[in-house]
């Protein structure tokens, strides 16, 4: 094989490397994203409930 062959074939492992490493990043902030989407939800759920019991806690 030629050295251009060789730096070519280098070349593009290196950038698939670089393309992996990229696409697992995103992958792990999406996760990151995940639960921090769950934690908001959870709250909202929480301040409903307190809302509702507030409420009802008056009434009566």
């Amino acid at each position: 094989m030629s050295q251009n062959k060789k730096d070519k074939i280098q070349m593009q492992k290196k950038v698939q490397g670089l393309y992996r490493k990229t696409k697992q990043q995103h992958k792990e902030d999406k996760d990151d994203n995940k639960i921090g989407i769950v934690i908001v939800n959870i709250c909202v759920v929480l301040g409903i409930l307190v809302l509702i019991l507030n409420t009802f806690i008056k009434e009566f």
